[in-house]
């Protein structure tokens, strides 16, 4: 079972947080050393310290998989426009090219 506690360091006082009942006793009775932000759950109800790793296990894998798929997606968008610069290069060689003949035109002219 997890006890809900409040902070008295000076960077986090007054807020409150979930964690063992041993936690930070040291020695043998030491706990599990769970914690977690009250802010995190957003309930005020107790639970136990399995209940609330095993959610915290799934916000990871939650986490980690949508950092997956952002890592994915920005990959593509950055292929895209790896093309897109190609392309664009492309284009202002071409009209560069162009832009030469004219001029070479517009003197044998003069």
């Amino acid at each position: 079972m997890s006890v809900l506690r409040t902070a008295k360091t000076t960077k986090n006082r007054g807020k409150q947080f979930w964690s063992c009942p041993r936690y930070k006793g040291g020695g043998e009775n030491a706990g599990c050393n769970f914690f977690r932000w009250w802010s995190d759950f957003g309930t005020q109800e107790s639970a136990s310290c399995e209940l609330l790793e095993t959610n915290d296990d799934r916000l990871m894998k939650t986490v980690e998989n949508e950092r997956d798929n952002n890592a994915v997606a920005v990959h593509k968008a950055v292929t895209t426009l790896e093309k897109w610069i190609k392309i664009l290069v492309g284009v202002v060689f071409i009209l560069c090219v162009i832009n030469m003949i004219a001029v070479a035109m517009l003197m044998g002219r003069a």
